[in-house]
């Protein structure tokens, strides 16, 4: 496709991301599908074109402020500011784009980044003044290379399906196949790719070797250490990434209930678990809040993958940081405290209860499980740092919390505590 062509397909889809609240993953989908015609590569030009401006949108904005305020949310304007300070193009470069008038992009390229916000790393890094002040009173200044981090693209990380084959088999296989991988540092049955492609077409994938899911999220399946004769309920189930690698932990035996309040997600989670061979799995819809009654008191172990703000993954989903608001995380936290108090009955005595989120904001993760803690004296903290220790993961163990951050372990960030049950 002609530059010129590529750079008016990127503004059309800019205007639709700007203007429609969905996210932004599922209207690049829909936009795709609706342009067949698209080659992989101009599809891959466009997301990451795309992707690149929602993550420096603020940046971004303040520099077209400097010669133009009017223009702030013209996508000519943000995909030409774009090119220039982030991909570093010069206008020259850019003529093929037609994106501008040479001398209006000359303008652009003479604004200065470095001169902007001042000591405001919310204008410098794209993010949120909000967001920014949370993070820089839980983490100091180790907060501007968390959000430094977070403005990175996420690498593609698989789990190989333990069920139908092992890490190293895997690798060879794919290898075979032209693809530059290498395993994971931290989850034992992870696998990273050097280029993001699309792996779904593949047969290693449609026989069930491996599910798409980030080495963070593996590790809070890890975290749960299932045996394979127990009884677990996974209470936020969703599309299932964690529910299958349970299944594969607990070599297909025992019983995981994958509770969800969506139907077409448990039913996504069905052809998952048919695909990876896996049948010890029992996924049951769910209203807000109800509790299977004859299960109370039955599981060995609850895994609560509460829904939360998504502040750990705003690498994969950079508009959520523009939609994302301080009264939004405390909606969350009451749901979140909502959740555990519902679910937590399910525990036998001596059981386990691993509540996890993807969000780094205190409010959605100690100050659930503390206050929690407050109203159950029958439930204790404290065993993360010793399950984390069998896997040879002790570094990620903050108190009775694992903690990763992206700018430390090279994955999404989440946050999750280990509770037992008094016997």
């Amino acid at each position: 496709m002609k530059p010129s062509s590529l750079a008016g397909h990127v503004c059309e889809l800019l205007e639709i991301l700007l203007s429609d609240p969905r996210p932004a993953d599922h209207l690049i989908d829909v936009f795709f599908r609706q342009r067949r015609y698209l080659g992989s590569h101009d599809r891959r030009e466009l997301a990451e074109s795309a992707y690149g401006i929602l993550r420096h949108r603020r940046l971004l904005q303040a520099l077209i402020i400097g010669v133009d305020a009017q223009k702030t949310f013209e996508p000519t304007w943000l995909l030409a500011t774009y090119k220039i300070h982030i991909e570093k193009r010069s206008p020259e470069s850019l003529d093929d784009y037609l994106l501008l008038p040479f001398q209006q992009l000359k303008k652009l390229a003479e604004q200065n980044p470095a001169e902007l916000g001042g000591d405001n790393a919310g204008v410098r890094l794209s993010f949120p003044d909000w967001l920014v002040a949370a993070l820089q009173q839980q983490l100091g200044d180790e907060s501007v290379s968390l959000l430094e981090a977070m403005n990175q693209s996420p690498p593609l990380t698989l789990r190989v399906n333990a069920l139908k084959a092992t890490r190293e088999s895997c690798l060879r296989e794919l290898q075979k196949r032209g693809y530059e991988c290498a395993p994971t540092t931290l989850s034992p049955m992870g696998i990273q790719l050097a280029k993001r492609t699309n792996l779904f077409s593949l047969d290693l994938f449609r026989e069930g070797w491996f599910e798409v899911q980030d080495e963070g999220s593996q590790l809070i399946s890890l975290l749960l250490d299932p045996k394979p004769n127990w009884r677990v309920a996974d209470v936020c189930a969703g599309g299932g990434g964690k529910t299958l690698h349970l299944a594969s932990l607990m070599k297909n035996r025992g019983e995981i209930f994958a509770f969800d309040v969506s139907s077409p997600r448990l039913e996504n989670l069905k052809k998952r678990a048919k695909r990876s061979g896996i049948h010890n799995v029992r996924a049951q819809v769910l209203p807000p809040n109800a509790v299977p009654q004859l299960l109370l008191g039955q599981m060995d172990a609850i895994l609560i993958d509460a829904p939360c703000s998504g502040t750990g993954v705003l690498r994969r989903n950079p508009d959520a940081k523009w939609k994302i608001t301080v009264e939004m995380v405390q909606e969350l936290a009451t749901k979140q405290r909502e959740i555990i108090t519902h679910y937590a009955p399910l525990l036998k005595r001596g059981g386990r209860l691993v509540y996890a989120t993807c969000s780094l904001m205190a409010q959605e993760n100690e100050q659930v499980v503390e206050a929690f803690l407050r109203e159950h004296t029958d439930y204790r903290a404290g065993e993360a740092p010793v399950i984390l220790q069998r896997y040879g993961l002790s570094k990620l163990a903050e108190g009775n919390y694992m903690k990763l951050l992206p700018h430390r372990h090279g994955c999404d960030g989440f946050v999750a505590a280990v509770l037992g049950r008094v016997e």
